[in-house]
């Protein structure tokens, strides 16, 4: 088993032994330049950032180095507790919603009792007026990436997140990065291709195509591409219907 610190300087020896720079290395595998510069060298960022042990997988993906790291519990410690502060943040924010919600109910109803002060309404009136404030508002939690410009001949794949996501996709040649969290949902429209340049944590990500599932056994997934077809990965299309 070899430690964070171990692992970066034998990722630093290999990238220098192939002459690869940190600017080519981001290139590939979409880490910043400075984060590949500290994962290298600086110790004190290798035991405390709760990333770091994700990140290093990375890189010794990519080199393909027979290493296996260490656990570091201090870290899945912090990590969890990041996670605990994005639910609790998420939590929050429902409440602030559902707070907005009622104060603009109350408003309204206030708002339409003085406006109908002294007045003879008729029943019909106030039972639309009911219905169209007791509506609730349909609540769309999928966040949709698509090109503006884009009108006709559209097509959409979903990605579900089981837990963090992050993607580096080309779509129809422009060049996004998603970063997804636990139970996030998204949906990407393009009107030729996605190429999935880098999926990190692949195994947590699952895609929906054409009512088809696909998901993922492997960590960090390079050179995946969506087309109207399907689905490919290494010239399988992975979206296929079963036999």
């Amino acid at each position: 088993m070899t430690d964070l610190i171990t692992a970066g300087k034998l990722c630093k020896e290999e990238r220098e032994k192939r002459g690869l720079s940190r600017k080519d290395i981001h290139n590939i595998t979409k880490i910043p330049v400075d984060i590949i510069k500290r994962l290298e060298e600086d110790e004190n960022y290798l035991r405390k950032d709760p990333y770091a042990y994700f990140l290093m997988k990375v890189l010794i993906d990519y080199y393909q180095l027979n290493i296996k790291l260490e656990k570091n519990h201090e870290t899945d410690k912090r990590v969890e507790s990041v996670r605990k502060v994005e639910d609790a943040e998420e939590r929050q924010g429902f409440l602030v919603r559902l707070f907005k919600t009622v104060f603009v109910f109350l408003v309204g109803f206030i708002f339409f009792f003085i406006s109908t002060s002294g007045k003879n309404k008729k029943e019909s009136s106030i039972t639309e007026f009911l219905h169209l404030i007791s509506t609730p508002q349909p609540e769309d939690n999928w966040i949709e990436i698509k090109d503006g410009n884009s009108k006709n001949d559209i097509q959409k794949i979903s990605l579900k997140a089981n837990d963090y996501v992050w993607i580096t996709a080309y779509i129809d040649g422009k060049e996004k990065v998603i970063k997804m969290k636990k139970g996030q949902k998204v949906k990407l429209f393009f009107k030729h291709k996605i190429k999935f340049e880098t999926i990190g944590n692949a195994k947590n990500l699952v895609i929906l195509f054409d009512n088809k599932k696909v998901d993922f056994e492997k960590k960090v997934v390079h050179n995946l591409y969506v087309d109207g077809d399907g689905v490919f990965y290494n010239g399988y299309n992975l979206a296929k219907e079963e036999s």
